[in-house]
């Protein structure tokens, strides 16, 4: 996993600052969560990996606190629901994508268990928003097998890397996060790796 350094594209933040500034206006103790806190981070440490059953693992987490926005719209307001259709809308217009894969929102203490999505595999893009900087991104190095946690910064941090699937034993990308303030992530998975680039390249300032 790499991280992309700003500043990035302006036509880019403004369809991301604004929807940010509208959503934590907003009273977000009516949006139903899923999910329940975990005590000492127990889902995105190495002791909570290590009872994983790893061959019948599918790919999605199994434990997490919060909510994705777009799968689960019917778990915010009403009056929320415009909004983050028009923010998906807003962002495939940008990207020149399908969709948009996920739109988590963690409320502090929020977590997604490690999982390795290789039933969804691509090239990924992950645009995170932490007010405060205080949270992680965790993962497994397919090569080294080592741990590596990427700390949030204050405001955006993007992040972009290759999920295997299972029939790539040795790109398998387990990974986790973590939130210790309110942090909401935005993640496009694309199957074209020279579509993939030309996103990235998309997201970056360019003057």
């Amino acid at each position: 996993m790499e991280k992309i350094d700003g500043p990035f594209n302006p036509k880019l933040m403004d369809i991301l600052d604004p929807f940010i500034e509208w959503f934590f206006s907003q009273d977000r103790t009516k949006i139903r969560l899923k999910g329940k806190k975990d005590k000492k981070d127990f889902h995105t440490s190495e002791d909570y990996l290590k009872t994983i059953n790893k061959e019948k693992h599918i790919g999605f987490p199994e434990v997490t606190h919060g909510i994705d926005l777009g799968m689960n719209i019917e778990a915010t307001p009403n009056h929320y629901r415009d909004k983050i259709l028009k923010l998906d809308n807003d962002l495939n217009n940008f990207f020149v994508s399908k969709f948009c894969a996920v739109k988590m929102y963690y409320p502090v203490g929020g977590y997604m268990g490690w999982h390795h999505n290789a039933n969804c595999p691509g090239y990924n893009i992950l645009l995170s928003y932490n007010k405060s900087g205080n949270g992680f991104f965790r993962y497994v190095d397919p090569k080294t097998k080592e741990i590596v946690t990427m700390e949030d910064e204050p405001g955006w941090t993007v992040k972009v890397g290759y999920y295997g699937p299972l029939k790539e034993p040795d790109k398998i990308y387990w990974h986790c996060a973590r939130a210790y303030d309110e942090r909401i992530t935005l993640g496009f998975v694309i199957p074209d790796e020279e579509f993939w680039e030309m996103m990235i390249d998309d997201l970056k300032d360019v003057q």
